[in-house]
């Protein structure tokens, strides 16, 4: 065969699995489409009996709450990219025995920053002013994500405090950092914050979304999901991460990317659980392994074949997980019933 006769055939090749790449595209969209209507009929609509409040915090920001139901409190912090929507499934299955409360972070929905930007101190600042301006009391506070992070620099930046509000931490689908490890991870993690927060602020300049295509905000969306993810699961996904602003993405990455609190996280003191799925590609298994030994007491829990979104994909499953570990936090003594650093309980 002459050289013509191979570029041409290698050509022929590319062009084929590009054809054919495009229609498992094109037949993917087409059968995870979700109309309007459909989603708002559906268990992933937000309860139309919910109580919303914004909170004003110390800088300046306001902080959306959603809230349902009565009974021990359970507080829920979403992840980066998301919104109190994501926890849709939580405010029906628990609002009949729970006081259940969504907040929406800074940057996310309602919820806007104020002139500390978006440090994910100011975050868990923003989350304990929250705590204290709905009156929370013996919670189980849960954060997912970016929203665990926050949660594991609340209780270990303001132990005192957080004991007044929380009695039990579960941290889903997270990490305690750093999420680029080495040597040369801080440096890494500087340059790509760098470069993706020009591009942000520059999307935003010209009034366009975080993403340049609609199908890739579905793609991305499809990365959280582990095995058949539901289309209505990764519409509301898609929704929430196309409504984020760019800017406030921009002053997030580098926050995200330069946590890291693996070697604080002996000092958590209150009653944990991890949970992870076992397909989560974004905070996978090993991270969730080295999260639940480091803190003292924790128990780890692996969904099968679940990803990132365990909230949606297994709402039951964590419904129940928390549902008893409320109980028995509060059985454990409520209040001050977290273990001090040499494993005894308090008082």
């Amino acid at each position: 065969m002459t050289r013509r006769g191979v570029v041409a055939g290698v050509a022929g090749v590319v062009g084929a699995a590009a054809g054919a790449g495009y229609l498992v595209h094109r037949a993917a969209l087409a059968r995870w489409r979700v109309t309007e209507d459909e989603m708002a009929a559906s268990a992933r609509a937000l309860p139309d009996d919910l109580e919303h409040r914004m909170v004003e915090v110390g800088d300046g920001g306001r902080i959306h709450v959603v809230e349902r139901g009565t009974g021990p409190p359970i507080v829920l912090v979403h992840g980066v990219t998301l919104g109190v929507a994501t926890w849709a499934p939580q405010l029906r299955g628990l609002a009949d025995r729970h006081r259940v409360l969504a907040v929406g972070q800074r940057g996310h929905g309602s919820s806007v920053a104020g002139r500390d930007g978006y440090s994910l101190e100011r975050l868990a600042e923003d989350l304990l002013e929250v705590l204290e301006a709905c009156g929370v009391r013996d919670a189980v506070l849960v954060g997912h994500s970016m929203g665990g992070m926050v949660s594991q620099l609340l209780v270990l930046d303001h132990s005192v405090e957080v004991r007044r509000h929380v009695a039990g931490l579960v941290l889903v689908a997270t990490a305690a950092g750093p999420l680029l490890p080495g040597p040369g991870g801080p440096t890494l993690a500087g340059a790509l914050a760098g470069a993706a927060g020009r591009g942000l602020r520059h999307a935003e300049r010209r009034g366009r979304g975080m993403l340049p295509f609609e199908d890739l905000a579905v793609w991305a969306a499809r990365v959280s999901f582990g095995i058949r993810p539901e289309p209505l699961d990764l519409e509301l996904t898609r929704s929430m991460l196309t409504a984020m602003a760019p800017a406030s993405m921009a002053g997030l990455i580098e926050p995200l990317l330069r946590f890291d609190v693996h070697a604080r996280v002996g000092g958590i003191t209150l009653p944990t659980r991890v949970v992870v799925g076992s397909r989560d590609l974004l905070t996978p298994p090993r991270t969730a392994r080295a999260l639940a030994r480091g803190i003292p007491g924790a128990e780890l829990t692996v969904l099968e074949g679940c990803g990132h979104m365990v909230m949606l994909e297994r709402p039951s499953e964590l419904d129940e997980l928390l549902d008893r570990f409320s109980v028995e936090v509060s059985a454990a003594g409520g209040p001050g019933a977290g273990r001090q650093p040499d494993g005894t309980i308090l008082p």
